[in-house]
């Protein structure tokens, strides 16, 4: 087998399918985005809310002088900076805990199970390598920022995998980093590219008032979790591209599937994979 193959990044069969997977379990995902902004989101809407209100009072009780403008008060942009600083110390390893919360209920739904709110409250098993990971993550996102911002995209498509890999296959951070870095430095461009789409399509909402963000945001999760199926193979995994009768009925228990070995380390694997969890082999 030739471990340098190159996968091939299916936009649209990825992103049709997980539209799929949300619209068919819609009620659980608006759920679950609802908790997430309500726990994660409204805590900094609250506090800027305040902030501003405090501000603009500061401004009104300055005494008014002729032909000079209203000082703007150093404390109140202090307190901006503290206030802000401390809300990202506070909701940062809160954030981190959600999405995977988020990313495993999307792998339940591809198994065939229900979409549940307590499905956000579900990864405490890996939070600390999730953490670990998002922060390596960021530091490497911030330095490519800083040098010409492409290489920050860049990052985002090496490392696209990552998360869902210490989830669904409970990888070390490392681990799951070289896995994720592995499989789509062969498509390097596509992946950087797609990881780019994902995360547009999943903020897109906030330009409906924000509310279209209980639709978009799911999309983040559920189309990830399809292009990692194809990618590394999940047992008894659905396909979404045409639903079946079963499907249409309910949420029964999904098939059973044979596994494959990976060619390089003897890995065992689900018969969808295309690639090796473990060492990163094409297995096709």
């Amino acid at each position: 087998m030739n471990s340098n193959s190159t996968i091939q990044v299916r936009f649209g069969d990825w992103i049709s399918e997980g539209w799929k997977m949300f619209t068919e379990q819609w009620k659980g995902w608006v759920t679950i985005a609802l908790g997430f902004f309500v726990v994660v989101v409204l805590p900094i809407g609250a506090f800027l809310v305040g902030w501003y209100a405090l501000f603009i009072t500061s401004l009104m009780a300055q005494q008014p002088s002729p032909g000079r403008p209203p000082e703007m008060p150093a404390a109140a942009f202090l307190l901006l900076y503290a206030g802000m600083f401390a809300l990202i110390v506070v909701l940062l390893p809160l954030t981190v805990f959600l999405i995977a919360g988020a990313y495993r209920a999307a792998f339940k739904q591809l198994r065939g199970g229900r979409v549940e709110f307590r499905d956000l409250f579900s990864a405490r098993d890996c939070y600390w390598r999730l953490l670990g990971a998002t922060l390596i993550h960021s530091v490497l996102v911030f330095i490519g920022a800083m040098v010409c911002i492409i290489p920050a995209f860049i990052v985002g498509g090496l490392l696209f995998f990552t998360t869902p890999l210490i989830v669904e296959r409970d990888l070390g951070v490392f681990e799951a980093m070289r896995v994720s870095r592995d499989v789509t430095q062969r498509n390097l461009l596509m992946f950087t590219l797609f990881a780019f789409v994902v995360q547009f399509l999943a903020s897109v909402g906030s330009y409906a008032c924000y509310l279209g963000l209980l639709v978009t945001w799911p999309l983040m999760f559920t189309i990830t979790a399809v292009a990692y199926r194809d990618c590394f193979g999940v047992e008894g995994a659905r396909s979404f591209a045409q639903p079946s009768s079963a499907q249409q009925q309910g949420y029964g228990a999904p098939p059973t599937q044979p596994s494959v070995v990976c060619p390089n380390c003897q890995a065992s694997l689900p018969s969808t994979a295309q690639y090796c969890f473990r060492c990163g082999a094409s297995v096709r």
